[in-house]
């Protein structure tokens, strides 16, 4: 049986505005709605490793739950939370952005996210491999790059993160705990290149929300692409319960 539902939300889609489609006439038709009384998250493990200092993650969320930490992605090796064996990106209690690992934030947003009506547009970009410290994790909302942190501190130039290793890597939850309460969408996960928002939204020429639109690049060694609403035929991600 599924173990997290699958709601089909056609139209639902378009930054702030809840309107559908931009200038390029893309359009998100489904999600899935994150239930943490289910302890349900997406489980995956590579079979191996990718590029563990450039990788971009793009994906849509709408808030059902605040004040309380929860894990949108995570890689953890089972044995160690030492910076090179555990990372992860989730909202925190105060209802900021982070990412980071166990004892440290790369980057914490000042900005607090506690509009339950509103999708929003999150691009994380990470390359240590840049030159300037600050760019090697970025961060965009609704096409913006975030630039106020409460707390950061940047990866040595060429670190080696834990993302992106054989590793499980969880998306809905950390381990067995700060399980998300959201709605989640159009997930892109790409493995090797520093993207920005550009590459998966536009602001819509006629009202100046953020709109999505389609990626067209491709994915890399353990990239993916989770539309979501088509779960079962999507056998990158399995299902998982704790």
């Amino acid at each position: 049986s599924l173990i997290m539902a699958v709601l089909n939300n056609t139209g639902i889609l378009a930054g702030a505005s809840g309107a559908a489609g931009g200038d390029s006439g893309y359009k998100i038709e489904k999600s899935c709605r994150f239930n943490p009384s289910d302890s349900t998250y997406l489980n995956r493990t590579p079979s191996s490793a990718g590029d563990s200092k450039t990788w971009t993650l793009s994906f849509w969320v709408k808030r059902t739950g605040l004040s309380s930490a929860q894990t949108l992605l995570m890689s953890y090796s089972g044995t160690s939370i030492s910076e090179d064996n555990y990372a992860s990106i989730e909202f925190g209690t105060d209802d900021s952005f982070r990412v980071g690992w166990a004892y440290d934030s790369y980057k914490k947003t000042t900005r607090v996210f506690r509009d339950p009506s509103a999708w929003y547009h999150i691009v994380v970009v990470i390359d240590t491999t840049n030159s300037t410290a600050g760019d090697r994790v970025q961060i965009y909302v609704n096409g913006t790059k975030e630039t106020s942190f409460s707390a950061a501190h940047d990866p040595d130039l060429n670190q080696d993160l834990a993302w992106n290793k054989t590793f499980p890597h969880h998306l809905g939850s950390e381990s067995n705990q700060q399980f998300s309460n959201n709605y989640l969408a159009d997930i892109h996960f790409i493995d090797g290149q520093a993207l920005t928002a550009s590459d998966f939204g536009e602001f819509n020429s006629t009202t100046g929300v953020w709109d999505p639109k389609e990626y067209e690049g491709t994915y890399g060694t353990n990239g993916v692409y989770l539309k979501l609403g088509d779960i079962e035929e999507q056998p990158q991600m399995a299902k998982t319960a704790t």
